[in-house]
């Protein structure tokens, strides 16, 4: 070992001038451990400290080991050891805290850590680096998402520079979930005190604190200056996000809305509240419950004749996946019943002649212990009962008795179900018109249903209520922003503008560029911003920090600025650009006039189109759309089958759909016909399309079995 490398102990010192008579020893340990020789490494640790009983550098080793093999218990008592030999050590403090991790305490093991920061006085000890880690897993797997946000940026703070991104790479997963929403996946930092303000020094240490990871003495710091500024709303807002550092979901929701409630822009104090609601446990909203139904079968061959037969009843054939979400014997037979046969004319089509889904049947066949049997799984709403009479009515006789009913909790991904429908798309419509199907139910949804359901955020009133009960504003304005963020309500500006209209609420303004900076300005603000006023390292540097917490819709905006822009290329390269914007679009003719734009880009820089049109055709191929599929395919095979990169990609992607054997095109580029792309109908289920905090993006092609686990 370096002699002038930082002492295994933790002590912040170097190696030669704290554990120098152990150099020999810990070598040997250490060349144990790179050996993949942890138990030998392990014993000779103990026989060590039988002849140097005590020593830090020896316990922190024998800490490391007996947790990296897992002998939790002994490495419980080697902690406790090592606290009473160096109760000062930073590393005997992480060891406890990384101990605790493991023992699913997460708050303790968050206090354990502040201990064990605030014992560091220059270098940052490995053990502790490895403790933030630990600690920040934990608390992601209790559930605490803002104090496991901090930890994992705490970490990266502290190990990014050293090329380990371990802690950002799981950050950014996280923001791929669709239900975390986009308020939680921008980063809650401390907010400075304009120069001259006769606290901002004092807030100066406070956010000097807080970026060492030592939380607990800045919000001892912060609570010592606040009472002398109790005019100052930021100290509320720095107050409750230390609470939340520390896992304190009920003090951070209590500071927030305390300053959501100061005189403080609206914006601010909306997403203040936004914020409050998201993680304020004691708010839940009523969702409906999904429940089993058993039935005695009767008759089992008439059952299985009646359902294949009903007008309402329609198969559903299982993939092994889902029949293992199944616990014990597999169904025999799997249907979903409407409350309305599938219509078959489909070019008239509107959403009231939709038919919804009711419930999903299982017919199971005699077994050893049990007879014959149908269960029924629903939702338990209004309209149970007569789903339940519709159910009696397409079996006939051939039910009997209800033999069991079992609660099975809220249906799983289920939001508000104000905003939530299940609908069942006949294959035959086509794309265009099932997003216009969608958009009329979407707006019904929120414009209609969504006002008049009682909300745990404004007090169990309604939307409509509040909206005439001054101190139920900004619940509701919050209320609304969670709504607007989602995923798929992004592109629903013009909807939100008219609901904020019918409740009487006022409109989010624009923002002008040079009224924000561009490092720290709230993500949700983004797309309101006039983003010709931002220069392109501020305008690249909003591209990043969107990227890096997913938020596609304002992605999308950013990359059309930089479209606009001949000097922009240093950053990205313009066919990424139009290539990213295209595969973001979620609307299927906004996505092919980018692809069209992209044309007459390429076209200008003296370039072949074909990698255009190739992504036009994936698009058609995945909307179902044979006729466009097979004129862009005939275009490809006549203009740009030449180009080997173009024709190996067409080949490919026929090949994977199944639209050509494995030997087709053996005869050169121009021998697939161009009506290769056979019909590939769209998935059929419709269910909703507006996210919900709590729910899932509403995106169609889900999978149809919908049963608990």
């Amino acid at each position: 070992m370096d002699p002038y490398s930082l002492c295994p102990c933790g002590s912040g010192k170097k190696l030669k001038f704290c554990c120098s008579d152990l150099i020999g020893e810990i070598e040997k340990i250490h060349r144990m451990i790179e050996g993949d020789q942890p138990r030998a490494a392990l014993r000779h640790v103990e026989q060590t400290l039988q002849k140097s009983p005590g020593r830090a550098s020896l316990l922190d080793l024998q800490a490391m080991l007996q947790l990296s093999l897992g002998e939790l218990e002994s490495a419980e008592k080697t902690v406790a050891e090592f606290l009473k030999a160096d109760p000062d050590s930073p590393s005997a403090h992480a060891h406890h805290a990384m101990v605790l991790a493991e023992r699913e305490d997460a708050s303790g093991a968050i206090a354990a850590l502040q201990s064990a920061l605030e014992r560091v006085e220059v270098n940052l000890p490995q053990r502790v680096l490895e403790a933030i880690g630990s600690v920040g897993h934990a608390v992601l797997s209790a559930g605490d998402i803002v104090a496991a946000r901090a930890h994992l940026w705490l970490y990266e703070a502290v190990s990014g520079e050293a090329g380990d991104h371990r802690a950002l790479e799981l950050l950014v997963r996280m923001n791929q979930v669709a239900g975390l929403p986009l308020l939680l996946r921008d980063r809650l930092a401390l907010k400075s005190l304009p120069e001259g303000h006769p606290a901002a020094a004092e807030m100066r240490v406070v956010q000097q604190l807080a970026a060492a990871g030592k939380w607990r003495i800045a919000e001892a710091q912060l609570d010592e200056i606040l009472p002398d500024h109790l005019d100052e709303p930021l100290f509320f807002y720095n107050r409750a996000l230390l609470s939340g550092y520390l896992g304190d979901p009920k003090n951070f929701v209590a500071g927030l809305r305390l300053y959501a409630r100061q005189q403080i822009a609206l914006d601010d104090a909306v997403e203040a509240e936004a914020i409050a609601q998201l993680v304020d446990t004691e708010l839940e909203d009523k969702l409906n419950s999904a429940v089993r139904v058993v039935f005695e079968l009767k008759n089992e061959d008439t059952f299985v004749e009646r359902m294949s037969d009903h007008a309402q009843v329609l198969p559903l054939p299982l993939s092994r996946e889902e029949l293992e979400s199944f616990e014990g014997p597999k169904p025999r037979t799997y249907w979903m019943l409407l409350d309305r046969p599938e219509p078959q004319e489909v070019a008239d089509l509107t959403r009231e002649d939709v038919p919804q889904v009711l419930g999903f049947i299982s017919h199971y066949g005699r077994q050893t212990d049990r007879a014959e049997r149908v269960e029924f799984v629903t939702d338990r709403d209004e309209r149970f009962a007569n789903i339940l009479d519709t159910l009696r009515q397409a079996a006939g006789d051939t039910l009997g008795e209800q033999l069991d009913e079992q609660d099975l909790g809220p249906a799983p991904g289920q939001g508000d179900p104000a905003l939530s429908w299940r609908w069942h798309l006949p294959q035959t419509v086509p794309a265009e018109k099932r997003r216009e199907l969608l958009q009329a139910e979407h707006r019904v949804a929120l414009l209609e249903r969504w006002p008049d359901s009682p909300r745990a955020a404004l007090g169990d009133k309604t939307p409509r209520e509040a909206s005439s009960n001054e101190e139920m504003k900004l619940p509701l304005l919050a209320a609304i922003l969670l709504l607007e963020l989602g995923v798929a309500n992004a592109l629903q500006t013009d909807m939100f503008v008219e609901l904020r209209d019918k409740l009487g609420l006022p409109q989010p303004e624009s923002i002008a560029a040079d009224s924000v900076d561009a490092g720290s300005v709230s993500i949700a603000r983004i797309r309101r911003i006039d983003l010709s006023g931002f220069s392109n390292d501020d305008l690249m540097l909003l591209f990043k920090r969107c990227a890096l917490v997913n938020a596609t819709p304002t992605i999308n905006a950013i990359i059309r600025e930089a479209l606009t822009r001949d000097d922009f290329d240093q950053y990205v390269p313009k066919d990424r650009l139009f290539e990213q914007l295209f595969s973001s679009e979620p609307d299927s003719n906004a996505a092919l006039a980018v692809l069209d734009d992209a044309r007459r880009w390429s076209a200008g820089q003296g370039q072949s189109c074909g990698a255009w049109d190739l992504l036009e055709l994936q698009l058609y191929i995945q909307e179902g759309n044979s006729e466009g599929a097979n004129r862009v395919l005939t275009h490809l095979r006549d203009e740009h089958m030449d180009e080997p990169d173009i024709a190996n990609q067409v080949y490919q992607l026929l090949y994977m759909i199944g639209a050509i054997p494995e030997n087709m095109g053996a005869g050169g580029p121009h021998s697939i016909p161009s009506s290769a792309v056979a019909d590939a109908a769209p998935a059929a289920e419709s269910s909703s399309a507006i996210w919900t905090p709590g729910g899932e993006s509403g995106s169609t092609g889900k999978s149809k079995l919908w049963t608990p686990d």
